[in-house]
């Protein structure tokens, strides 16, 4: 079976080689897959054509697109505002007074980094704070610094292409005050998830 159906070779961009037009040519085969080839023109007869050549395509996919296998109560996908700024966020729903969150998810070893904006929604009162800890497969890969009102860290962390990712966060304020800690724009660098 073939890897595409009615695919037609893209012109992806065209340079001069030593007085040669040389066009490289892409065909996109899945989300995951791309297939190239280079067209040399020469000055007498046909072009000269690589083999194609395919290529595995890593992409950034946004972490409530995994569906998870585990969450605790109040640990939810929703938007909330993080220093100021406004975001797409998995963390503490401001209706949860739990102090600790948790969601797993299952990429299946198909990912090799994370990125996301850590901190406090703005809902958090002064005086409150928390810690994200980051694992993959049970083991610890990432511990945020002390967050508080009006930080953000962005981290982009690799990974060991885990199986499993888990994701916690601890409310760490004093008496009590609540915090609601969260992940701005969570994503997977991931290839082979759709």
């Amino acid at each position: 079976m073939p890897l595409y159906v009615n695919a037609s070779w893209e012109d992806v961009r065209s340079l001069k080689v030593r007085k040669r037009k040389t066009v490289f040519h892409e065909v996109v085969t899945d989300l995951n897959n791309a297939r190239y080839r280079v067209v040399v023109g020469r000055r007498a007869g046909k072009a000269v054509k690589s083999k194609p050549v395919s290529v595995t395509v890593w992409r950034w996919i946004p972490l409530r697109s995994i569906s998870s296998y585990l969450s605790t109560s109040g640990a939810v996908f929703g938007e909330t505002n993080l220093n100021g700024s406004r975001y797409k966020a998995w963390g503490a729903a401001s209706y949860s007074h739990a102090g600790v969150w948790e969601s797993r998810f299952t990429p299946g070893r198909r990912c090799r980094a994370f990125s996301g904006v850590l901190g406090l929604a703005d809902s958090s009162p002064e005086g409150s704070s928390a810690v994200i800890h980051i694992n993959a497969d049970d083991v610890p890969v990432y511990d945020s610094p002390a967050l508080t009102p009006g930080m953000d860290v962005r981290v982009q962390l690799p990974l060991p292409s885990p199986y499993r990712i888990g994701i916690e966060a601890v409310d760490t304020s004093p008496g009590d005050i609540d915090s609601f800690p969260s992940i701005g724009d969570p994503a997977l660098l991931c290839t082979g998830v759709s």
